[in-house]
């Protein structure tokens, strides 16, 4: 349900964008602890420790706040990938979703591709376009990979990125909060694990018509 409405203000001095950054950081930052269902106006306003006026005066509804921060927090730049090298591309394409799960806002991320299927009014749209741009560039690499020969015709580029990311973010969200900062600090070698685990199994059930580049690159 919409909290209510706040009495409406004449007119004042411009809004100020610092007010603005806090209350959107903060909304992204309760969101990714609390979720939808505890999600509210008054907790945003706590956390960034501004008036509750102002948060009303700019988003009369949690919906409308948590929106345009999500907006904000989670477009992802566009990344164009391509090295020429299959094992290259997987590296950076590994490289920058781990970077994305272990940033601020990797939780409020994959908390919204959750909740999606539970309010699909309010978030379904928002996550499908987070991810859209990322998710054809993904693809793209390995049927790049393809028509280089590295991979054979009949190779899944679904299993394959399924297998990469899925490895990243299981190993993200499976690894106690005691643990988290030593896993941070290794995830660089992690990363580069999984890749060579990855492109090792790909070769081997897709095989090329460039075998030797593709084996040599593992």
């Amino acid at each position: 349900m919409s909290e209510p409405l706040a009495a409406a203000t004449g007119p004042g001095r411009p809004r100020d964008a610092e007010v603005d950054r806090k209350a959107l950081r903060a909304a992204v930052e309760l969101y990714a602890e609390l979720g939808w269902a505890k999600f509210t106006l008054d907790a945003v306003a706590r956390r960034a420790g501004i008036g509750k006026a102002a948060i009303y005066r700019r988003w009369p509804t949690r919906e409308r706040l948590i929106t345009e921060a999500l907006e904000q927090a989670l477009v992802l730049p566009a990344i164009a990938i391509d090295t020429g090298s299959l094992r290259e591309d997987l590296l950076e394409l590994a490289r920058s979703a781990m970077g994305y799960y272990l940033g601020p806002y990797g939780l409020a991320g994959l908390r919204l591709r959750v909740e999606a299927h539970a309010c699909p009014e309010l978030l379904a749209g928002l996550a499908a376009g987070a991810q859209r741009s990322r998710v054809l560039e993904a693809r793209a690499v390995v049927r790049r990979a393809i028509a280089r020969g590295e991979l054979g015709e009949r190779a899944s580029p679904t299993l394959i990125l399924d297998t990469l990311l899925g490895a990243l973010l299981n190993h993200v969200l499976a690894t106690p909060e005691d643990l988290r900062a030593e896993m941070t600090a290794r995830s660089e070698q992690y990363v580069e694990d999984v890749t060579a685990f990855v492109l090792t199994a790909a070769t081997s059930i897709y095989p090329g018509s460039s075998p030797d580049r593709a084996a040599s690159e593992v």
